[in-house]
């Protein structure tokens, strides 16, 4: 790919539309009947298609999650790619409920409060990331940079975070009452909310998602070592960090990891205006009918859509 043209395809056609969101992830897997212990019997997605090669798991009838069978090796620790992928639930309980499954499967996790958001972390056994994100941005008041680049959340009662804390869980399952219920099922009206991935040269990825396909600039802090992108709607929908620094290596060729990610556009037009751009700049994308394969200047594959198709 020739990166010195990412960056000067100009905005003539626009920024992608508040529309645009994330569709399903597809994720290979060294196991996946392993993989199924968790993304279905803890997190609790749907199986909603199988064959001897790959699995399909989401809400409803829509597919958030695709396992592809065929890895030889678990994506290694502080490996370039995926970091993890995110689903977004819609309710502080539903994020509760997912709490108490995860506790009672023995399944090592983490929680973190990012004030914007309240999360839980856990892997799947092939060492993919997975983050399930309640929303809370009517806490943040404001967010602050300082010169050297350094990230600080200023609470709506003037308190400042990292947005690092640690999440008190014990508070969090309260929310389910006394009744000791635990929904067994993912909310149906949870969404791939963003994908984050580890970068080598995270000014050069901003390049392509900003200047190329269109995404707006969010957090770009070098200091903080994370960049992200998003649209008008949601800010944070695709982002990258280089917290590995000089541990970053090379996943193996064979590893689980990210196979490739779906943005879902808004109108035919928008995918022929992405793929103006994709052409205008250089980048290698193919065409099936309506949906474009292309990928970026570190080789995380995407497809671009229609919603909908």
């Amino acid at each position: 790919m020739p990166l010195a043209a990412i960056g000067q395809t100009t905005m003539d056609e626009g920024l992608l539309s508040p529309l645009t969101r994330l569709g399903p992830v597809h994720l290979r897997v060294t196991d996946v009947p392993a993989a199924l212990n968790v993304w279905r019997d803890v997190l609790g997605l749907a199986l909603l298609g199988e064959d001897a090669v790959m699995a399909g798991l989401g809400v409803g009838d829509r597919t958030l999650i695709v396992l592809h069978a065929g890895a030889e090796t678990p994506l290694p620790q502080k490996a370039r790619g995926l970091f993890h992928v995110a689903i977004h639930v819609t309710s502080r309980r539903d994020l509760a409920h997912t709490a108490a499954r995860l506790k009672a499967s023995g399944l090592r996790y983490s929680a973190q409060d990012h004030l914007v958001s309240e999360s839980l972390y856990v892997s799947d056994p092939s060492g993919n990331g997975i983050e399930i994100c309640f929303d809370t941005p009517e806490r943040l008041l404001r967010q602050e940079i300082s010169p050297s680049g350094r990230v600080a959340l200023i609470a709506a009662d003037g308190s400042a975070h990292s947005g690092l804390e640690p999440l008190d869980v014990s508070g969090l399952l309260r929310d389910l009452g006394n009744s000791g219920h635990v929904e067994p099922k993912m909310a149906r009206d949870a969404f791939i909310g963003h994908i984050h991935l580890r970068a080598r040269a995270p000014e050069m990825l901003m390049k392509f998602y900003l200047g190329v396909l269109g995404f707006r600039p969010h957090i770009q802090s070098r200091t903080f070592g994370m960049f992200d992108c998003g649209t008008e709607r949601r800010a944070h929908m695709v982002a990258f960090n280089i917290w590995a620094r000089d541990e970053l290596r090379e996943p193996p060729p064979n590893a689980a990891g990210l196979d490739h990610f779906t943005i879902e556009l808004g109108s035919a037009q928008e995918l022929a205006a992405v793929e103006r751009r994709l052409e205008a700049a250089d980048i290698p994308a193919k065409r099936d009918g309506r949906v474009i394969s292309s990928g970026d200047p570190e080789g995380n594959r995407l497809r671009f859509v229609v919603h909908g198709d």
